[in-house]
Formats: C-alpha cells, structure tokens, sequence
C-alpha cells in the first residue's frame, strides 16, 4: 500500500513537471513608413522616407529583408467636367488643374490598383541611404498612348525576417513636362553676399520650345560633398528672376540651380545646373577709429584713441607720414609703424621722430579677416627740436 501511495505520489510530481507545447515566436512587425516623400527632378519622380528602424512594439530593428516600392497609376479620364472660366488658375500647370476634379485614391483604392515597381534588397539599403533616409528613383511614362496626362500614387511597405509591416502613408503627383537644366551659373561673393546667375531654360526634356518656368529653386551644400535629393532650396519661395543673392556661413559652398515646372507642391522641377563652388568670406570692414589725438612728449609722440566696438575686432595699424617745407606743409613718405604686429590696445607710442619734423599719424581698424577700416588722420604736430 506504501509503495502504491509512493508511486501515485511520484507520477503527480512529474506530470506536474511537463512542459506544455512550445509558444511560436512572436514576429518582429517593421513599423509603417509615415513620412514618405515624393518630388520630380527632370524625366524621374523621387521617392524619399526614413530609414525602417523601429518595429511596432517600439523596439529597434534588428532585420530588414526588403523594401517594396508600389505604385497606381490613374490616367486622365477622356470626358472632363465643363469647367467655368474662374476656375481656370492661370498659375497652375493645366495637367494639376484637370486631376483637382478627380478624387485621390482611398488607401482601399491603392491596394487594389497597386502595381509593384521595385523593391531595395536589404543588402542594398546602405547604398540607397542619404543621411537617415532611404532613396529612390523611378522613371515611369509621364503620359498615356495617346497623350494624356497621368496622376501617380506612391506608397512603400518594409519586410521584416518574419513579418510584414503595414502600407506606407500614401503620397501623389502628377508628372509634367520640365524645363531642361539652367545653363551658366555663375557665382560671385561679394559684400552683402553669394551673388548667383543663371541663363534661363529655352526647352524642355522633349525639345519642346519655350517651356513654362514658374520659378527657379537655389540649392547649397557643403563643398565638396554630394548633394541630397531632397534638400531645402534656400529660397523661401520661387525665385522669379535668373539672379538670387544668398547670406551664407563664411566658407567654401557648392551650389545648383533648377527651373520649377510647377510653383505648387509636390515639388516638381529640372535637372539641376552644373554646380560652381564659392568662398564666402567677411567682407565688411570695422568702423574706424574715434577719438584719435596726437600727443608730443618728451621722448616721443603718443597717440590715443576710443575703441573699437566691432565682435571681430583684431586691433590696429598705425601709419606716420613726414611733412617738409615752411609756410606749407607737405607730406613725403609714409610709413607703417606696426608693419608685423597690430596694435591691440588704443594707445600707441613713437619714440623713432626726429626733433624738428612736422608728422601727422593714421590709425586704421583691422578685423580677424583682415578687413582694414577707412584711416584716421591726425593733424600735423611738429616735434620740438630741444627736448
């Protein structure tokens, strides 16, 4: 009976030992894409989102299989609404103003006109990333067979190792017919800043004559480096004129130039001109000296001043002219009296005169650039010839 108790009890320990059956893994699920962009830049359209790093349970992804690229593509129907004179916008490519009629694609709409274009293998991400985003070129037919206008819908999903995350946020254009590149950029730094010009476009990607311009686009990066697709012009707004001056930091900048087919969003725009590389440097001297008084000493001349109140103040050059004659004075010769170093205080002292000679002093401000101010003069003072 012990030994039947014993047994019953063993059989309850190990049944409460079993392992039950194994749990799946739980799938690490890429996060969707939310800020994917779309511009055109000459015969292609430019897809720009960020790098898939994250998974939905907010932790970072260790796996990226692919990236796939889709898009639908909507040709303009063949019968139009009557539109009314006002509502023609004379500003506006006639390409966008017939597609405002037509509704964008439902997020349900896209999934089932969806076609896939491409897709960036994991192994590709590293070339196809600019910064922390992700690049893409597609070259589509801007228009159908028989020459209509077409209106592209883009969206892009991230596949994980082991699941698949959700459809990007979806993004819309409709292609134009752009300008080709300006030609003979030019750039000039000057004082008040980076002058730039350009020659205006007088075709288009098809040989077109005269193609519409809505504005031009000013593009700076730093030398020497590529240029990312999706940079911020530095205009604010299209630049009406084939001239644009830019205030940039001092330093060595690359820039291009593109023509605006459309002055609207989505972005949509030439190629870019031969970029040209500039030097911006401070060109602005300091304000001169005030107060400048030439006082004669036993040993010599001294000379004060009031400072300079400029941020890059370097200090200053003194210069000494000699006069001859008697009843007039004339200066012949001058002399730098700091030929190597500035003068950082505002009080300078000459003991190199000789006794008898009429001098008159110039001080100048100098900057960390070496910018020079205008000179300051003092009248003649004429050193005694006994001390």
């Amino acid at each position: 009976m012990r030994k039947l108790a014993a047994l019953s009890l063993f059989a309850v320990v190990v049944a409460c030992g079993k392992r039950g059956d194994p749990h799946p893994p739980v799938p690490i699920i890429p996060k969707a894409t939310t800020d994917l962009l779309v511009a055109q830049r000459g015969p292609k359209v430019l897809l720009s989102w960020s790098y898939p790093s994250m998974s939905t349970a907010g932790k970072t992804m260790t796996g990226v299989r692919r990236v796939v690229v889709w898009r639908a593509t909507e040709e303009l129907p063949v019968s139009q609404p009557p539109r009314e004179p006002g509502d023609i916008d004379p500003t506006k490519p006639q390409a966008i103003q017939l597609f405002s009629k037509v509704p964008t694609l439902a997020p349900a709409q896209f999934l089932k006109l969806r076609n896939r274009v491409d897709s960036i293998e994991g192994a590709n991400l590293p070339a196809a990333t600019t910064g922390a985003r992700l690049t893409y070129e597609d070259t589509p037919p801007f228009h159908t067979t028989d020459g209509r206008p077409v209106r592209m819908t883009y969206a892009v999903v991230t596949e994980g190792t082991s699941a698949n995350g959700d459809v990007s946020n979806l993004v819309t254009i409709v292609p134009l017919e752009v300008p080709v590149a300006p030609s003979d950029l030019a750039a000039v730094a000057r004082r008040e800043g980076v002058v730039l010009t350009w020659t205006a476009p007088d075709t288009a990607i098809s040989g077109a004559k005269k193609p519409p311009v809505a504005g031009y686009n000013v593009y700076r990066f730093p030398h020497g480096q590529p240029a990312d697709e999706f940079a911020v012009p530095v205009n604010t707004s299209p630049v009406s004129k084939t001239t644009y001056t830019d205030n940039p930091p001092y330093g060595p900048h690359d820039y291009f130039v593109t023509a605006l087919a459309s002055a609207t969003a989505p972005r949509i725009e030439s190629d870019p001109s031969s970029a040209v590389s500039v030097t911006f440097k401070d060109l602005v001297p300091p304000p001169p000296p005030t107060g400048l008084t030439a006082l004669v000493e036993t040993a010599g001349v001294r000379l004060v001043w009031d400072p300079v109140d400029a941020p890059d103040m370097a200090g200053y050059k003194v210069y000494r002219t000699e006069g001859t004659g008697i009843e007039q004075l004339r200066a012949i010769g001058t002399i730098p009296l700091t030929p190597v170093q500035l003068v950082t205080a505002t009080n300078y002292r000459d003991t190199s005169v000789n006794r008898g000679i009429s001098y008159y002093y110039e001080v100048v401000s100098v900057d960390k650039t070496g910018n020079e101010s205008t000179r300051v003069k003092t009248d003649w003072v004429l050193v005694p010839k006994t001390p």
